[in-house]
């Protein structure tokens, strides 16, 4: 595809120039991971709307670029009708020519959008001239499909909705220390329950609207499943993912998918991967010391995002410890640990079971509340059990507001509140 109108392309770049270089950003907690030295090309990935555009500029005004770097957004609708790989040169020789400035950083937003977009990004990186990073709404770009498909390494950072710790700062709201979160308890609590309310998308934290999180919700479905997959079924795609959003932190099976929509268990499989590349679910796999036994056992499901859930689902919001769960999940997540849920060998389940980078183990069950004996005895004796044939000494229990450190069979707990767990990591 040559586009014969370069005047197009001018006013294309001049737009998003501009955008790129607006100050007005808030700094996320991915751009101390960042490798900007690095050749090799950097891509960051979550759902629409988590903010990697604005990562991208936060990169842009950490280096310190004017001139001599190149910012796309192929969300824009000129790339509907002009979406040839070719089109992404295209556009580099337009800057050099018309812009009068040596190009050596490309940054390339939601590149999905580009048929066959890894052709052009393989031909540039060849190139040797460009520093490149891409912004992606699917989890392929994660994979090593990817490093296939670009023939190279590549770095891979999430972008996802903001973390607690994220959302204060979004909110104004600074924690410079632990006697911060002692003394300012009852504000943080509060501040914790509108987290739970509004979620981590940016935009719908500053506009607290609860429309825009549905809207968030059908995008999903529309544009990264339903145009990029080609899927005809929009009702029957759209009540799965209700029924699984209304259902997170639960084990929901293939066969009783199956049999509630009446489908078959290709098309099952099918959706599930869709959700999950779009980003709109993650599955948690069991933990075994067997392989095959982890790939047998069912699997649990949660959400991008707990205000998105309870604003697209029926029943989430009534269930507030699933709410939470969902919540350390996700946390979790940005940790980036080795993520699983337990279950013991008499059948108790333990909601997370975490492996760091540096192999520390932590067993943490989630609940609402145990202020009610039966709750407590119930949550503790999962974790109990699951601590002694892990062969662990420490156990966690987080709920909404509740703390205590406690021993038991000669294994301590400690109970703590969500927020703190997530503010003092």
């Amino acid at each position: 595809m040559k586009i014969d109108n370069k005047e197009q392309l001018v006013k294309v770049i001049d737009f998003w120039q501009k955008s790129a270089l607006k100050n007005n950003l808030f700094e996320r907690a991915v751009l101390n991971a960042v490798d900007f030295k690095s050749k090799e090309i950097v891509d960051l990935v979550g759902p629409r709307r988590s903010g990697k555009s604005s990562v991208l500029k936060l990169i842009i005004k950490k280096l310190k670029l004017k001139d001599e770097f190149l910012y796309l957004n192929f969300e824009d609708l000129f790339f509907v009708e002009n979406n040839d790989p070719q089109i992404i040169e295209e556009f580099v020789d337009v800057y050099r020519e018309y812009f009068n400035a040596n190009v050596k950083y490309l940054f390339l937003d939601e590149i999905q959008e580009i048929k066959n977009w890894e052709k052009a990004i393989r031909k540039l990186r060849d190139d040797g001239n460009f520093k490149i990073f891409i912004t992606g709404s699917s989890s392929k770009l994660l994979s090593r499909e990817l490093a296939t498909l670009i023939t190279g390494r590549h770095l891979s950072y999430y972008v996802f909705p903001l973390s607690f710790a994220e959302f204060l700062d979004f909110e104004k709201v600074k924690v410079k220390s632990k006697k911060d979160i002692v003394v300012r308890d009852k504000f943080l609590q509060k501040k914790f329950d509108e987290y739970l309310e509004w979620g981590g998308f940016p935009e719908a934290v500053l506009q607290k609207n609860h429309e825009l999180l549905k809207n968030y919700f059908f995008d999903i479905l529309e544009k990264d499943i339903m145009a990029r997959y080609e899927v005809r079924d929009r009702a029957m795609l759209e009540k799965m993912a209700v029924f699984l959003l209304t259902n997170s932190a639960k084990i929901v099976t293939m066969e009783s998918l199956k049999n509630n929509f009446n489908l078959s268990f290709e098309t099952v499989s099918t959706y599930m991967e869709y959700f999950k590349n779009s980003f709109l679910l993650f599955d948690l796999a069991q933990f075994s010391f067997s392989l095959k036994k982890q790939q047998k056992a069912f699997k649990k499901f949660y959400a991008i995002d707990v205000a998105l859930a309870k604003n697209a689902s029926f029943k989430l919001s009534e269930d507030r410890g699933r709410v939470l769960e969902n919540a350390v999940f996700l946390e979790l997540k940005l940790r980036e640990n080795s993520l699983y849920y337990y279950k013991t060998k008499d059948g108790k389940e333990v909601d997370f079971f975490s492996i760091n980078k540096r192999k520390d183990k932590e067993l943490i069950q989630v609940s609402w509340s145990v202020a009610e004996e039966d709750t407590r005895n119930r949550e503790i004796k999962s974790l109990v059990s699951a601590m002694e044939e892990l062969k662990m000494k420490k156990g966690t229990l987080l709920t909404y507001g509740e703390s205590d450190i406690m021993e038991k069979d000669g294994k301590e707990i400690t109970i703590m509140p969500v927020w703190r767990w997530m503010l003092e990591k």
